[in-house]
């Protein structure tokens, strides 16, 4: 027993040293790391730009990653705080990882999504599928849909768990659109992002720990999900922040996925180019000494690509007016999305007119 926990105290202790020396070496990230993953992306959430790929849309089975479909439509059902009594049919065929639940148990919707994203409880994602569709097969239906609507082409859900079957699978691309579709939804990248969380089964509480080793060495890391089957391989989705930007990478039956995503999220933020600026413009003034208002803002950014300002304020302020005053704010854009807003200050003190 003590060799077993010194192994894998061990083991922890490498991951993170592993990880720091990543960020005392960033350039050694800036050439196109090996992996051991057969099959990995790296995307920018918000412009969808891929940074990296490997086989990316080579079809392979993706484990328990599947689970973040099956949460992220139980999120926006709006019935996460109904209480579910789990059935027998809940827990058939649910081998492999679960929250051992029983046939009577008692649990929140809300839980079942905790249970199936840090646990990786197969008996929860089946009661999700029950309670929201009456069984897997209408669920799946949804799921599937869903995909549609995502642009998941080479996707096929058959069960909301990740289990093994003939014709569930997906591709890493298919799966960095989903992470990037799940991570805008703030109920499910709380739950994500979390490394623990206290649950209630039937009345009695129990602590339930996220497999994901990722969130525990850097708070920059808020998601996603972890997955493995022996016909998947080990399977992993993470969620990186960086700066004000999000960086989605998968890897797919990949032996050593953490040190894979460590690397993976160095090569990616050589991507990003530092931007700032300072920007100053001129407002009208009713009821002043002077007719117009020196204002100002300033920003700095990392981004794919030079950003541009969507400057918003009122066309003219009223008397007086102080240095520092917020007088609008300014949109700082990269393509279509938003990275940043920053206030547009008054840089001078108006007084009231004689």
């Amino acid at each position: 027993m003590w060799v077993i926990i010194l192994f894998k105290r061990f083991a922890t202790f490498l991951l993170v040293l592993a990880f720091a020396l990543s960020f005392t070496n960033y350039s050694a990230y800036s050439k196109t790391p090996e992996l051991s993953a057969e099959s990995a992306i790296v995307i920018d959430l918000s412009t969808i730009s891929v940074l990296y790929e490997k086989n990316a849309y080579l079809e392979r089975p993706m484990a328990s990653t599947t689970k973040i479909m099956t949460c992220v439509i139980a999120c926006e059902s709006g019935k996460l705080n109904d209480t579910v009594k789990i059935t027998r049919e809940m827990l058939y065929n649910t081998e492999g990882t679960s929250l051992y639940l029983k046939e009577g148990d008692t649990i929140t919707l809300n839980d079942l999504v905790i249970g199936a994203m840090l646990a990786s409880g197969n008996d929860c994602a089946n009661a999700i599928a029950f309670y929201l569709s009456g069984g897997i097969e209408n669920f799946c239906a949804l799921m599937n849909e869903k995909a549609k609507e995502l642009g998941m082409t080479q996707t096929y859900f058959a069960t909301p768990s990740g289990l093994d079957m003939n014709n569930h699978h997906s591709s890493a691309y298919d799966m960095a659109l989903l992470a990037s579709y799940a991570m805008r939804n703030e109920t499910f990248v709380k739950i994500a992002g979390m490394t623990s969380c206290s649950i209630t089964v039937s009345g009695v509480k129990k602590t339930v720990n996220n497999h994901n080793k990722l969130l525990k060495l850097s708070e920059n890391f808020t998601g996603v999900k972890t997955g493995f089957t022996k016909k998947a391989g080990r399977c992993l989705i993470s969620a990186y922040k960086y700066s004000d930007n999000t960086i989605i990478t998968v890897t797919l039956n990949a032996p050593d996925d953490w040190n894979d995503h460590i690397k993976l999220v160095e090569y990616a933020k050589s991507k990003y180019s530092k931007y700032e600026d300072k920007g100053a413009l001129y407002i009208d003034c009713v009821g002043a000494e002077k007719q117009e208002v020196k204002c100002g803002y300033s920003y700095s950014v990392y981004t794919l690509e030079k950003p541009w300002v969507k400057l918003c304020y009122y066309p003219f302020l009223y008397a007086p007016v102080k240095a520092g005053d917020t007088v609008g704010y300014a949109e700082i854009m990269s393509t279509n999305s938003k990275l940043m807003r920053v206030e547009i200050k008054a840089q001078e003190d108006i007084n009231y007119g004689k």
